[in-house]
C-alpha cells in the first residue's frame, strides 16, 4: 500500500480515508457518514446549504402567521379535554407544522421549527397561566380545607393538562420540522 496521508484538519493524525466529494484526505473524527459515502464537514455543509438557498425571512412571519391561531384555538381546546390531551397533543403539534409546510410551500428553513415551536408555546400560554391563576386564587383565599383541597386538586388537574399538551405538541412539531430531517 502506499504512505498513509495526514488528515486536513489534524495534521498528526494518519489516514488512509479521503472524502468522496472533494478528495481531502480526513480522518474518522472529521468523516461524515452520508448515504453516498463519507465526506468532509465543508462539503456536508456546502451540501446543506442548498436546501435552504430558496428560503427568505418573510417565510418566518407566514409560519408565524399560520401557526399562531392555531395554536390559540388548539391551546385552549385540547388541554381542557382531559386524557385525551395525550392523544391529541402530539396530533396538534404535526397538524399545525404541516399547516406550516404547506403554507410556505414546502420550503426548509433552518429555524421554521422554532417560529412553530414557540407559537405552540405562545398559544398554550393563556391557559396555562389561567389554570396558575385559578390555582393559586382558590388556593389562597379558601378557608374551608375541604373545599380548598377540591379546588386545589381540580386546578393542579388542569395545570397537569396544560403541561401534557404543550410538551407532546412542542415535541411532535419539533420532530417534524428540524433540521436536517430528510422530507
Amino acid at each position: 500500500m502506499s504512505e498513509p496521508l495526514h488528515c486536513v484538519n489534524h495534521p498528526n493524525v494518519e489516514t488512509y480515508l479521503r472524502c468522496n466529494r472533494c478528495g481531502q484526505p480526513i480522518c474518522a473524527r472529521c468523516a461524515v457518514l452520508t448515504p453516498v459515502g463519507y465526506r468532509c464537514r465543508d462539503c456536508v455543509r456546502a451540501q446543506q446549504r442548498v436546501f435552504y438557498a430558496d428560503f427568505r425571512p418573510t417565510y418566518y412571519l407566514v409560519a408565524a402567521a399560520v401557526a399562531l391561531p392555531l395554536a390559540l384555538v388548539a391551546g385552549w381546546l385540547i388541554p381542557s379535554l382531559g386524557w385525551y390531551a395525550i392523544l391529541l397533543g402530539p396530533l396538534v403539534g404535526v397538524g399545525i407544522a404541516e399547516v406550516v409546510r404547506w403554507a410556505i410551500r414546502r420550503r426548509r428553513g433552518l429555524y421554521t421549527w422554532l417560529v412553530v415551536c414557540g407559537c405552540i408555546v405562545v398559544g398554550a400560554l393563556p391557559k396555562l397561566l389561567l389554570s396558575l391563576l385559578s390555582l393559586l386564587f382558590f388556593a389562597g383565599f379558601m378557608v374551608h380545607p375541604r373545599g380548598a383541597g377540591y379546588y386545589i386538586t381540580g386546578g393542579l388537574m388542569s395545570l397537569l393538562w396544560d403541561v401534557v399538551y404543550l410538551v407532546a405538541a412542542v415535541g411532535a412539531a419539533y420532530a417534524r420540522l428540524r433540521p436536517g430531517r430528510r422530507v
